[in-house]
């Protein structure tokens, strides 16, 4: 990351010392850090260095754990398509009467061969499954997400919630009291975490949707700069990863074939820290 940085901003990491240091001395007050006053300084030095090769692809590292039978399927759908498409995911569903229908932009739930009303707000898991199968209008989420960076990834506490099944099937089988299938699942399934490199203008960071693709070169320099200064003045073990940016595909896009670089299986004694 740190000769990365240095080679694409043509300094030196002496240079990037002398950055963080300033840094250091203008930013920490007291007991706190300064985070306008730690923007601003590395704002002004990405000003200063900018190259004309403008970057136009970042790595994508998607975490997921997937049943043994799909392990070597490298796209990733986004949720729509998988809930309403033949799939192993869908059929270990419909193997125990869970099925989705699609209705114009969202997805009824069937289970048992009835639709399950999904209107009670007000109960647990509801607002959930409403949110993620599209029943609420302006508030729909199927997109196939993942971070920008790896280094300290398997110590970001999302790491380790989605290592037993995935969030959506988790709910899913709460809210029809089928915490039998979640076992079922997590024996017979890995979790791996899928490294794609993809163009900068498919992807959206959360924290701001609406950044141009210039923004985006800058907002995702900033973020390197900002991972780099936390290590010069922090040992790894004593670090975590709260501030990885999540970055993601539009709600309708897939995650093609052709954008995936490696994969690897995550065990327990990663995620331990």
């Amino acid at each position: 990351m740190m000769l990365g940085i240095c080679d694409y901003f043509s300094v030196s990491t002496g240079d990037l010392v002398v950055l963080f240091e300033k840094a250091g001395r203008e930013a920490h007050k007291n007991t706190y850090l300064d985070g306008d006053i730690l923007n601003k300084i590395i704002e002004n030095f990405i000003d200063s260095n900018m190259p004309s090769t403008r970057i136009d692809k970042i790595l994508f590292f998607h975490l997921s754990r997937r049943l043994n039978s799909i392990k070597d399927n490298y796209p990733g759908k986004n949720l729509f398509d998988l809930l309403t498409s033949d799939n192993e995911t869908t059929r270990f569903l419909k193997n125990h009467g869970i099925e989705f229908l699609p209705v114009d932009d969202y997805i009824d739930l069937i289970y048992k061969g009835e639709i399950i009303p999904l209107t009670d707000s007000f109960q647990d898991h509801v607002p959930y499954l409403r949110w993620r199968l599209g029943h609420n209008e302006n508030r729909i989420d199927y997109c196939f997400n993942g971070f920008m960076l790896k280094d300290l990834l398997y110590k970001n506490h999302y790491a380790r919630d989605l290592s037993q099944v995935p969030e959506f099937i988790s709910v899913l089988l709460s809210f029809l009291k089928r915490r039998d299938l979640i076992e079922e699942y997590y024996k017979n399934s890995t979790y791996y975490c899928f490294e794609y490199c993809v163009p900068l203008s498919k992807i959206f960071f959360d924290s701001d949707e609406k950044l141009s693709n210039e923004e985006k070169q800058r907002y995702l320099l900033s973020q390197v700069l900002k991972r780099l200064y936390d290590y010069h003045f922090s040992e790894q073990r004593y670090m975590f990863d709260h501030d990885n940016p999540i970055i993601r595909l539009h709600d309708t896009d897939t995650m093609d074939e052709k954008y995936y670089v490696s994969i690897e299986k995550i065990t327990e004694e990663m995620l331990r820290y």
